[in-house]
């Protein structure tokens, strides 16, 4: 952390970070007796996450297994859904690991770390002090005399290349408002008995019917700057909103609460 940085830290970011129990600033003055143990039980921390933020250069893979959805039609932003029905991540397994044949999200790869930012372009290290990997004397410390140690740096790194890729994620999620191409959507399904249909999941996704609308201007310049496959990846990983129902009648849990 530089003297910038520290300088911020003082100044005070104030909020809430999703899945972030109690996010500080990371500074020497405050946290410099404290560092991290490795963790046997690497993503407790999520298991009660229905869905979580990805970015834009994450759609490839995540859409193999997640349905992507829109958090809302005024200000969207890019999710991967984990659960159905209830508040069950379904790929975080009794033991606090991830389904291996799984991809998992950024987002959760960066916990314990975060970076804050403000509009002025300043930014700041986030740790989530109540994680139970953080620890005094941990086997890992955070600091390295006034720097960063070379690992946290290397963690560090990896969250601001995230925290990047949001950018080129909020002008996707902009670009689809800007066009008017998402809606309101919902998936349904009707049990093995023959009962009655139910709706399952209600979320915002892109209208292939609104995307069919386009003039052809509007979808050769979609197409050069990379937004046309990723509409077709959201749309393609929908399919998975069937297969998390499958999955958690697989892992006990039933077809319906």
């Amino acid at each position: 952390m530089n003297e910038q940085d520290s300088a911020a830290a003082r100044e005070g970011f104030t909020g809430s970070m999703f899945l972030y129990s109690q996010p500080e600033l990371l500074t020497k003055e405050k946290h410099g007796h404290l560092g991290i143990n490795p963790s046997t039980r690497p993503y407790d921390f999520a298991k009660s996450a229905r869905a979580v933020p990805i970015s834009l250069a994450e759609m490839r893979s995540a859409q193999r297994h997640y349905p992507i959805v829109f958090s809302d039609l005024k200000r969207p932003t890019l999710l991967a859904a984990l659960g159905v029905l209830d508040d069950v991540n379904l790929f975080v397994d009794e033991e606090g690991q991830w389904e291996k044949s799984a991809y998992v999200p950024a987002y959760l790869r960066c916990y314990p770390f975060a970076l804050a930012s403000r509009p002025d372009g300043q930014h700041a290290i986030v740790i989530d002090r109540a994680s139970p990997a953080i620890v005094e004397n941990g086997a890992q410390p955070f600091f390295d005399g006034d720097a960063l140690a070379a690992p946290v740096q290397e963690h560090v790194n990896f969250c601001a290349q995230f925290h990047a890729y949001v950018r080129a994620t909020d002008d996707f999620c902009n670009k689809m408002m800007e066009l008017d191409l998402l809606s309101g959507q919902q998936v349904n399904y009707k049990g093995e008995d023959g009962s009655q249909e139910k709706t399952f999941a209600t979320y915002v996704a892109v209208d292939p019917n609104k995307v069919d609308a386009l003039d052809a201007d509007a979808v050769l310049a979609m197409h050069k700057d990379g937004m046309l496959s990723s509409i077709y990846a959201q749309g393609f990983s929908l399919d998975n909103w069937i297969r998390l129902l499958e999955r958690r009648r697989q892992l006990g849990l039933g077809d319906w609460p």
